[in-house]
Protein backbone atom coordinates (compact mmCIF):
# COMPACT_ATOMS: atom_id res chain seq x y z
CA UNK A 1 0.00 0.00 0.00
CA UNK A 2 2.93 2.61 0.96
CA UNK A 3 4.50 1.64 -2.60
CA UNK A 4 1.08 2.51 -4.41
CA UNK A 5 0.73 5.51 -2.47
CA UNK A 6 4.30 6.75 -3.27
CA UNK A 7 4.44 5.77 -6.99
CA UNK A 8 1.04 8.03 -7.17
CA UNK A 9 2.71 10.82 -5.52
CA UNK A 10 5.73 10.97 -7.63
CA UNK A 11 3.09 10.59 -10.27
CA UNK A 12 1.39 13.75 -9.24
CA UNK A 13 4.64 15.62 -8.69
CA UNK A 14 5.69 14.83 -12.21
CA UNK A 15 2.84 15.99 -13.57
CA UNK A 16 2.85 19.27 -11.67
CA UNK A 17 5.94 19.98 -13.01
CA UNK A 18 5.05 19.28 -16.66
CA UNK A 19 2.19 21.86 -16.47
CA UNK A 20 4.71 24.21 -15.16
CA UNK A 21 6.79 23.74 -17.88
CA UNK A 22 4.55 23.78 -20.64
CA UNK A 23 3.06 27.44 -18.93
CA UNK A 24 6.29 28.79 -18.71
CA UNK A 25 6.97 27.62 -22.25
CA UNK A 26 4.10 29.16 -23.76
CA UNK A 27 4.33 32.53 -21.45
CA UNK A 28 7.86 33.05 -23.04
CA UNK A 29 7.05 32.63 -26.78
CA UNK A 30 4.01 34.87 -26.35
CA UNK A 31 6.55 37.63 -25.20
CA UNK A 32 9.06 36.82 -27.93
CA UNK A 33 6.13 37.31 -30.72
CA UNK A 34 5.49 40.65 -28.81
CA UNK A 35 9.46 41.50 -28.89
CA UNK A 36 9.70 40.47 -32.66
CA UNK A 37 6.69 42.37 -33.46
CA UNK A 38 7.97 45.47 -31.72
CA UNK A 39 11.27 45.15 -33.57
CA UNK A 40 9.99 44.50 -37.20
CA UNK A 41 8.76 48.29 -37.37
CA UNK A 42 12.44 50.08 -38.42
CA UNK A 43 12.74 53.25 -36.26
CA UNK A 44 12.62 56.61 -38.66
CA UNK A 45 11.91 60.21 -38.74
CA UNK A 46 9.07 61.16 -40.45
CA UNK A 47 7.44 64.85 -41.98
CA UNK A 48 4.13 65.61 -42.91
CA UNK A 49 3.84 67.22 -46.60
CA UNK A 50 2.33 70.63 -46.74
CA UNK A 51 2.58 73.91 -48.95
CA UNK A 52 5.09 76.85 -48.66
CA UNK A 53 5.36 80.08 -50.10
CA UNK A 54 8.75 80.34 -51.52
CA UNK A 55 10.74 82.62 -54.38
CA UNK A 56 11.41 80.79 -57.78
CA UNK A 57 15.55 81.74 -57.00
CA UNK A 58 18.24 79.03 -57.26
CA UNK A 59 21.92 78.51 -57.11
CA UNK A 60 24.44 76.43 -58.79
CA UNK A 61 28.00 75.91 -57.66
CA UNK A 62 31.61 76.42 -60.28
CA UNK A 63 34.81 76.73 -59.98
CA UNK A 64 36.57 80.68 -61.13
CA UNK A 65 38.65 80.80 -63.85
CA UNK A 66 40.64 83.78 -65.30
CA UNK A 67 39.02 85.45 -67.98
CA UNK A 68 42.62 85.28 -69.97
CA UNK A 69 44.60 82.02 -69.11
CA UNK A 70 47.43 82.08 -71.85
CA UNK A 71 50.37 80.15 -72.62
CA UNK A 72 52.34 82.07 -74.53
CA UNK A 73 54.51 80.45 -77.22
CA UNK A 74 57.74 81.85 -79.40
CA UNK A 75 56.79 82.93 -82.98
CA UNK A 76 60.76 82.53 -84.46
CA UNK A 77 63.31 81.07 -83.40
CA UNK A 78 66.60 82.19 -81.96
CA UNK A 79 69.06 82.18 -79.02
CA UNK A 80 67.86 84.17 -75.90
CA UNK A 81 70.03 87.26 -74.51
CA UNK A 82 67.48 88.52 -72.21
CA UNK A 83 64.64 88.04 -69.98
CA UNK A 84 62.85 91.35 -69.09
CA UNK A 85 60.46 88.97 -66.95
CA UNK A 86 59.91 86.63 -64.29
CA UNK A 87 57.37 84.20 -61.94
CA UNK A 88 55.10 86.61 -60.42
CA UNK A 89 55.87 89.72 -62.38
CA UNK A 90 52.99 92.39 -63.82
CA UNK A 91 52.99 92.27 -67.92
CA UNK A 92 51.51 95.22 -69.69
CA UNK A 93 50.48 94.21 -73.60
CA UNK A 94 53.33 94.97 -75.94
CA UNK A 95 55.68 95.24 -73.05
CA UNK A 96 59.15 93.23 -74.50
CA UNK A 97 59.41 90.08 -71.77
CA UNK A 98 62.47 88.02 -74.01
CA UNK A 99 65.08 89.68 -76.24
CA UNK A 100 66.43 87.08 -78.87
CA UNK A 101 70.04 87.20 -80.86
CA UNK A 102 69.67 89.74 -83.31
CA UNK A 103 72.77 91.08 -84.92
CA UNK A 104 72.43 88.83 -88.27
CA UNK A 105 68.64 90.10 -88.29
CA UNK A 106 69.59 93.45 -87.82
CA UNK A 107 72.42 93.52 -90.77
CA UNK A 108 69.86 91.64 -92.99
CA UNK A 109 67.11 94.66 -92.27
CA UNK A 110 69.28 97.64 -92.99
CA UNK A 111 70.31 95.56 -96.16
CA UNK A 112 67.32 95.17 -97.26
CA UNK A 113 66.17 98.44 -96.43
CA UNK A 114 68.94 100.22 -98.19
CA UNK A 115 67.96 97.48 -101.27
CA UNK A 116 64.48 99.02 -101.19
CA UNK A 117 64.74 102.33 -101.04
CA UNK A 118 67.19 102.74 -103.85
CA UNK A 119 64.93 100.86 -106.01
CA UNK A 120 62.03 102.77 -105.31
CA UNK A 121 64.07 106.00 -106.54
CA UNK A 122 65.01 104.49 -109.46
CA UNK A 123 61.13 103.32 -109.98
CA UNK A 124 59.99 107.14 -109.29
CA UNK A 125 62.77 108.46 -111.84
CA UNK A 126 61.19 105.67 -114.66
CA UNK A 127 58.19 106.73 -114.19
CA UNK A 128 58.96 110.55 -114.83
CA UNK A 129 60.56 109.45 -117.69
CA UNK A 130 57.82 107.10 -119.32
CA UNK A 131 55.58 110.33 -119.13
CA UNK A 132 58.12 111.89 -121.17
CA UNK A 133 58.81 108.99 -123.76
CA UNK A 134 62.19 108.50 -122.09
CA UNK A 135 61.74 104.53 -121.02
CA UNK A 136 59.35 102.36 -122.24
CA UNK A 137 56.15 100.67 -120.38
CA UNK A 138 58.19 97.68 -120.41
CA UNK A 139 61.09 99.29 -119.06
CA UNK A 140 58.59 100.75 -116.13
CA UNK A 141 57.14 97.20 -115.41
CA UNK A 142 60.51 95.40 -115.11
CA UNK A 143 61.42 97.88 -112.92
CA UNK A 144 57.94 98.29 -110.71
CA UNK A 145 58.68 94.05 -110.37
CA UNK A 146 61.79 94.80 -108.64
CA UNK A 147 60.71 97.33 -106.79
CA UNK A 148 57.65 94.87 -105.58
CA UNK A 149 59.94 91.61 -104.68
CA UNK A 150 62.59 94.64 -102.65
CA UNK A 151 60.13 96.02 -100.50
CA UNK A 152 58.33 92.05 -99.84
CA UNK A 153 61.71 91.14 -98.52
CA UNK A 154 62.22 94.99 -96.56
CA UNK A 155 59.24 93.64 -94.72
CA UNK A 156 59.88 90.60 -94.30
CA UNK A 157 63.33 91.45 -92.75
CA UNK A 158 61.35 94.08 -90.39
CA UNK A 159 59.08 91.73 -89.21
CA UNK A 160 61.98 88.88 -88.40
CA UNK A 161 63.99 92.21 -86.89
CA UNK A 162 60.28 92.94 -84.49
CA UNK A 163 59.89 89.05 -83.53
CA UNK A 164 63.21 88.93 -82.33
CA UNK A 165 61.71 91.22 -79.44
CA UNK A 166 59.31 88.92 -77.98
CA UNK A 167 56.22 91.38 -76.55
CA UNK A 168 53.83 90.32 -74.02
CA UNK A 169 50.05 89.71 -76.24
CA UNK A 170 48.19 90.19 -72.68
CA UNK A 171 48.46 92.64 -70.23
CA UNK A 172 48.48 90.39 -66.67
CA UNK A 173 50.84 88.44 -64.50
CA UNK A 174 53.15 85.98 -65.47
CA UNK A 175 52.72 82.30 -62.98
CA UNK A 176 55.41 80.23 -65.33
CA UNK A 177 58.57 80.93 -67.05
CA UNK A 178 60.19 77.70 -68.87
CA UNK A 179 63.06 79.21 -70.71
CA UNK A 180 66.54 81.13 -69.38
CA UNK A 181 68.93 83.63 -70.83
CA UNK A 182 71.25 81.33 -73.23
CA UNK A 183 68.78 78.48 -74.65
CA UNK A 184 67.59 78.62 -77.96
CA UNK A 185 64.17 78.62 -78.98
CA UNK A 186 62.12 77.50 -82.02
CA UNK A 187 58.87 78.49 -83.58
CA UNK A 188 55.93 77.22 -81.08
CA UNK A 189 58.08 77.04 -78.44
CA UNK A 190 56.23 77.58 -74.72
CA UNK A 191 57.95 80.85 -72.95
CA UNK A 192 55.41 81.93 -69.86
CA UNK A 193 51.81 80.82 -68.89
CA UNK A 194 50.46 84.37 -68.42
CA UNK A 195 47.27 85.26 -66.19
CA UNK A 196 45.04 87.89 -66.51
CA UNK A 197 42.58 87.98 -63.46
CA UNK A 198 41.11 91.21 -63.71
CA UNK A 199 38.21 89.74 -65.49
CA UNK A 200 36.68 86.39 -63.72
CA UNK A 201 34.26 84.14 -65.31
CA UNK A 202 32.11 81.08 -63.40
CA UNK A 203 31.29 77.89 -65.55
CA UNK A 204 28.32 76.37 -63.74
CA UNK A 205 25.54 74.37 -64.66
CA UNK A 206 21.49 74.92 -64.57
CA UNK A 207 18.79 72.18 -64.91
CA UNK A 208 15.96 72.21 -67.95
CA UNK A 209 13.32 73.95 -66.07
CA UNK A 210 16.21 76.39 -64.81
CA UNK A 211 17.39 77.53 -67.97
CA UNK A 212 13.73 78.86 -69.25
CA UNK A 213 13.61 81.30 -66.36
CA UNK A 214 17.60 83.01 -67.32
CA UNK A 215 18.61 84.99 -69.41
CA UNK A 216 22.07 86.62 -70.88
CA UNK A 217 22.61 90.08 -69.30
CA UNK A 218 21.39 89.09 -66.13
CA UNK A 219 22.85 89.89 -63.26
CA UNK A 220 23.43 87.58 -60.45
CA UNK A 221 24.97 87.05 -56.91
CA UNK A 222 28.65 85.19 -56.79
CA UNK A 223 29.35 84.27 -53.40
CA UNK A 224 32.64 82.58 -51.80
CA UNK A 225 33.73 80.45 -48.59
CA UNK A 226 36.93 82.12 -48.42
CA UNK A 227 35.02 85.49 -47.66
CA UNK A 228 31.76 84.87 -45.86
CA UNK A 229 29.55 87.36 -45.50
CA UNK A 230 30.52 88.91 -48.77
CA UNK A 231 28.72 89.23 -51.98
CA UNK A 232 30.32 89.63 -55.76
CA UNK A 233 28.25 90.55 -58.77
CA UNK A 234 28.19 88.71 -62.00
CA UNK A 235 26.80 88.70 -65.86
CA UNK A 236 25.99 86.02 -67.47
CA UNK A 237 26.78 86.31 -70.88
CA UNK A 238 26.78 82.68 -72.41
CA UNK A 239 23.25 80.06 -71.85
CA UNK A 240 24.11 76.92 -74.12
CA UNK A 241 21.79 75.97 -76.74
CA UNK A 242 22.35 72.14 -75.73
CA UNK A 243 22.21 69.99 -72.92
CA UNK A 244 24.96 67.56 -71.74
CA UNK A 245 24.24 63.93 -71.09
CA UNK A 246 22.88 65.02 -67.69
CA UNK A 247 20.32 67.52 -69.66
CA UNK A 248 21.75 69.99 -67.77
CA UNK A 249 23.19 73.29 -69.50
CA UNK A 250 25.77 75.23 -69.24
CA UNK A 251 26.10 79.21 -68.18
CA UNK A 252 29.09 81.23 -67.97
CA UNK A 253 29.33 83.93 -65.70
CA UNK A 254 31.56 86.97 -66.28
CA UNK A 255 32.82 89.39 -63.53
CA UNK A 256 35.07 92.28 -62.44
CA UNK A 257 37.68 91.48 -59.93
CA UNK A 258 38.48 94.79 -59.20
CA UNK A 259 39.16 94.56 -55.51
CA UNK A 260 41.74 91.44 -56.74
CA UNK A 261 40.26 89.54 -53.55
CA UNK A 262 38.75 86.76 -56.15
CA UNK A 263 41.51 83.63 -57.69
CA UNK A 264 41.45 81.72 -60.38
CA UNK A 265 40.49 78.02 -59.22
CA UNK A 266 38.24 79.07 -56.38
CA UNK A 267 35.10 77.00 -55.64
CA UNK A 268 32.19 79.59 -55.54
CA UNK A 269 28.32 79.70 -55.58
CA UNK A 270 26.24 81.42 -58.02
CA UNK A 271 22.72 82.76 -57.08
CA UNK A 272 19.73 83.46 -59.95
CA UNK A 273 17.88 85.23 -57.33
CA UNK A 274 14.43 85.82 -58.49
CA UNK A 275 11.55 87.91 -56.23
CA UNK A 276 8.49 85.80 -57.88
CA UNK A 277 6.91 84.06 -55.48
CA UNK A 278 5.44 80.28 -55.69
CA UNK A 279 3.15 78.13 -53.80
CA UNK A 280 4.29 74.35 -53.58
CA UNK A 281 5.85 71.61 -51.86
CA UNK A 282 9.32 71.67 -50.65
CA UNK A 283 10.95 68.61 -49.22
CA UNK A 284 14.59 68.27 -47.16
CA UNK A 285 17.12 66.82 -50.10
CA UNK A 286 17.42 63.88 -47.40
CA UNK A 287 14.04 62.57 -47.82
CA UNK A 288 15.12 61.51 -51.71
CA UNK A 289 16.16 58.21 -52.52
CA UNK A 290 18.43 57.57 -55.61
CA UNK A 291 19.14 60.63 -57.96
CA UNK A 292 17.64 64.07 -58.40
CA UNK A 293 16.58 63.15 -62.03
CA UNK A 294 15.24 59.74 -60.87
CA UNK A 295 14.23 60.42 -57.38
CA UNK A 296 12.48 58.49 -55.51
CA UNK A 297 10.62 59.19 -51.72
CA UNK A 298 9.22 56.76 -48.83
CA UNK A 299 5.59 57.58 -48.15
CA UNK A 300 4.33 56.41 -44.88
CA UNK A 301 0.30 54.95 -44.44
CA UNK A 302 -0.93 53.20 -41.66
CA UNK A 303 2.70 52.49 -40.79
CA UNK A 304 3.94 51.17 -43.87
CA UNK A 305 6.10 52.90 -46.06
CA UNK A 306 5.99 52.68 -49.68
CA UNK A 307 8.25 53.89 -52.34
CA UNK A 308 6.78 56.82 -54.58
CA UNK A 309 8.01 58.15 -57.48
CA UNK A 310 8.42 61.98 -57.49
CA UNK A 311 8.89 64.90 -59.74
CA UNK A 312 11.64 67.45 -58.65
CA UNK A 313 12.13 71.15 -59.73
CA UNK A 314 14.63 73.53 -58.46
CA UNK A 315 16.83 73.24 -55.03
CA UNK A 316 16.84 75.55 -52.66
CA UNK A 317 19.80 74.82 -50.04
CA UNK A 318 18.89 71.81 -48.31
CA UNK A 319 15.08 72.18 -49.34
CA UNK A 320 14.06 70.81 -53.00
CA UNK A 321 11.25 71.44 -54.52
CA UNK A 322 8.69 68.31 -55.62
CA UNK A 323 6.68 69.25 -59.29
CA UNK A 324 4.65 66.03 -59.05
CA UNK A 325 4.13 62.71 -57.31
CA UNK A 326 3.32 64.16 -53.51
CA UNK A 327 0.44 65.82 -52.11
CA UNK A 328 0.10 68.14 -48.79
CA UNK A 329 -0.77 66.05 -45.73
CA UNK A 330 1.18 63.12 -46.88
CA UNK A 331 3.86 61.59 -44.43
CA UNK A 332 7.23 61.25 -45.77
CA UNK A 333 10.40 59.75 -44.15
CA UNK A 334 13.63 62.17 -43.99
CA UNK A 335 15.65 60.51 -42.11
CA UNK A 336 16.30 56.33 -41.76
CA UNK A 337 15.90 55.40 -45.56
CA UNK A 338 19.01 53.44 -45.50
CA UNK A 339 17.58 50.29 -42.87
CA UNK A 340 13.88 50.64 -45.00
CA UNK A 341 12.61 49.15 -47.94
CA UNK A 342 9.04 49.03 -50.21
CA UNK A 343 6.47 48.01 -47.88
CA UNK A 344 8.56 48.17 -44.34
CA UNK A 345 7.24 48.51 -41.20
CA UNK A 346 7.93 51.75 -40.05
CA UNK A 347 7.50 54.10 -36.66
CA UNK A 348 8.05 57.78 -36.21
CA UNK A 349 11.09 58.12 -33.42
CA UNK A 350 9.60 61.34 -32.63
Amino acid sequence: MKKIIYILSTCAIVAVIVVILIFNKRTTAQKTGMVADSSAAVAVKMEVIKDSAYTIGFSSNGLLEAARDLSFLSDAAGRIVNIYADEGSPVRKGQVLIQLDNEMLLADFKSNEAAYYAIKKDYERFEKANTMDGVSDQQLDNIRTQMIAAESRYISSKRRLADASIKAPVSGTVYKRYVEVGSFVNPGAKLFDIIDDSQLRVMCYVTEKQVLSISKGQLVEVRCETFPGETFTGKITFIGEKADRSLNFPVKITMMNNKNELKSGMYVNVSFGSDTEKNGILISRSAISGSVQQADVFVVKNGIAKKQKVITGSMRGKWIEIVQGLQPGDSIVVAGLINISDGAKVKDIQ
